[in-house]
């Protein structure tokens, strides 16, 4: 320390471009980010859209399969309260407007409903094929001469016990003779 006086540092001219260097690249850089902001923010909006309009498809099967499917299946049940059953289509209706496809509670509501509906089917099948065979056993098979196909035909002159003539009444005798003749 030579003398008393404190020495101000020298800028040189290479220290002024350094700052302006320093920030033109974060300026660079914040321009870069914002565009690729912008561009992520463009296809989030389109990305958001197209599940928007997939999600109101979804919800429109949904709303459908309800209406249709899932009516006949509630309308069906049976409960003391008819209230319970506005409350239940209520829930589902709350189900279809805030849930989607593979909500497993939805997914259960659907077979239930789906599997009524084929044991419905098959009550029915089994319903149109009993009146049929009512009406072939009450029509076809209803009397004695409908139940007799070509030449055969019921016996009119069965033979009854005093048919029969009476041969013998010693049947161990006859017997015994029978054998002893034979050997």
């Amino acid at each position: 320390m030579t003398s008393g006086h404190s020495e101000t540092p020298k800028h040189t001219d290479t220290d002024k471009t350094e700052p302006k260097t320093d920030m033109s690249n974060i300026l660079l850089h914040i321009k870069n980010l914002e565009s690729t902001n912008s561009d992520l923010q463009s296809k989030l909006t389109d990305a958001d859209s197209r599940i928007g309009k997939l999600s109101a498809k979804t919800r429109e099967g949904m709303q459908s399969a309800l209406d249709t499917l899932m009516k006949k299946w509630m309308d069906d049940v049976e409960t003391k309260d008819e209230n319970v059953k506005a409350v239940f289509k209520d829930g589902l209706s709350k189900l279809v407007e805030k849930s989607a496809e593979d909500n497993g509670v939805w997914q259960m509501m659907v077979a239930a409903s789906s599997l009524h509906s084929r044991q419905m089917h098959d009550l029915d099948q089994l319903r149109i094929q009993n009146n049929e065979l009512k009406t072939k056993v009450d029509g076809l098979y209803g009397d004695a001469d409908s139940r007799t196909v070509g030449s055969k035909h019921k016996q009119t002159d069965q033979m009854s016990r005093p048919d029969v003539p009476l041969i013998s009444t010693d049947m161990w005798g006859d017997f015994a003779k029978d054998i002893g003749s034979v050997y």
